[in-house]
């Protein structure tokens, strides 16, 4: 088990979105969640990756309980998340939208630059060469030195899974990764998802596609009046 939410409520101002939400995720699995527009599936998200505080419940990611650290430690600890729309760095290119994102750089600390800076060069070859491998694993090889606004609405989702990829996510969070997307580029999307959970990632996903959110899911949430239910063996 990579995930465990348990008892998790959340209410602004005296409004409930969430009542009690419990479930678990196995890792090596992709699962989807559903619910009406409104039904607090974003604010979810939030609160398991820390944009928003739990005003109740316990949250676990590996057995360590991260109920109330922020962002920045959640995701250094491996839970990565996309949004609905891309957040790319539209003036700057896919290979360097990778850079940026991966974490841990030498380069951080101004100190190595005057003590190590061969360390540094290493590093920086190493990153590169990763960035150019995770480019192939999200189809995106032949796009490396284009700005990544020139690119479709689809290749920037790709783009944005790959930046969680080289920033070593292990709990992939996608808000709704088909929506408005062709259908070739959905079954591109597909086939990368059912990639990632075999190499051992763990996936869960907002989406409003029923169908083919299901046609890849190992299991399916559905969150309903601020409280989730589950349907086991969907795939």
């Amino acid at each position: 088990m990579i995930l465990k939410v348990l008892n998790v409520g959340k209410s602004f101002n005296g409004l409930i979105v969430l009542e009690d939400v419990s479930f678990e995720l196995e890792t090596g699995t992709i699962t989807s969640l559903f619910g009406e527009n409104g039904s607090g599936k974003t604010t979810l998200f939030h609160i398991i990756s820390g944009f928003l505080p739990p005003s109740r419940g316990k949250i676990y990611f590996k057995g360590e309980s991260i109920y109330d650290k922020p962002a920045t430690e959640i995701d250094k600890l491996g839970i990565g998340r996309t949004w609905q729309f891309p957040r790319v760095f539209k003036n700057l290119s896919v290979l360097d939208n990778l850079l940026l994102a991966s974490k841990k750089h030498p380069g951080e600390h101004v100190l190595n630059y005057l003590v190590n800076p061969f360390k540094i060069w290493q590093e920086e070859k190493k990153r590169k060469e990763k960035a150019v491998r995770i480019s192939y694993d999200v189809g995106l090889s032949d796009k490396l030195e284009e700005a990544a606004g020139r690119l479709s609405f689809g290749q920037q989702k790709l783009l944005s899974i790959g930046m969680l990829l080289i920033n070593e996510a292990e709990l992939l969070l996608l808000d709704e990764p088909f929506a408005g997307l062709n259908v070739i580029m959905v079954d591109a999307i597909s086939k990368l998802l059912l990639q990632l959970k075999e190499e051992g990632k763990t996936i869960l996903m907002i989406e409003h596609d029923r169908k083919k959110a299901k046609a890849i899911s190992d299991k399916v949430l559905y969150l309903t009046k601020g409280i989730i239910r589950e349907d086991v063996g969907v795939a």
